[in-house]
């Protein structure tokens, strides 16, 4: 007899399209034109972190993604990890550095 600890092993997911889901995310968030260029690089980094992975796929589920449409509503408590992470990524590229003078690293400051 199993006991009541044994767990059967999880389920593999399901593909989720991470480059389509990000360009569907990023129309609603207020860095989106600084980070249209790197919408592969997001969606490789949301594929491989573990909560953002979780957080996309929450998002997917509700709102029915790749058929529906993507709206705010469907981000719910994942909205401020999605923020959170578009922030971070803008603040840390290239475009965002250089405007700031501190592109290419290692450059000279003016």
């Amino acid at each position: 007899m199993a006991s009541t600890t044994d767990t059967a092993p999880a389920a593999p997911a399901a593909p989720l399209d991470f480059e389509g889901l990000v360009n569907a995310l990023l129309p609603l968030d207020p860095y989106r034109h600084g980070l249209e260029p790197l919408v592969a690089d997001l969606a490789r980094i949301a594929a491989l972190n573990v909560q953002l992975n979780a957080a996309f796929r929450r998002i997917a589920e509700r709102s029915g993604f790749p058929q529906g449409e993507v709206g705010r509503e469907h981000l719910a408590e994942d909205a401020e990890a999605v923020h959170t992470f578009f922030e971070y990524v803008y603040f840390a590229s290239p475009g965002f550095l250089g405007s700031v003078g501190e592109w290419p690293l290692g450059g000279a400051r003016g």
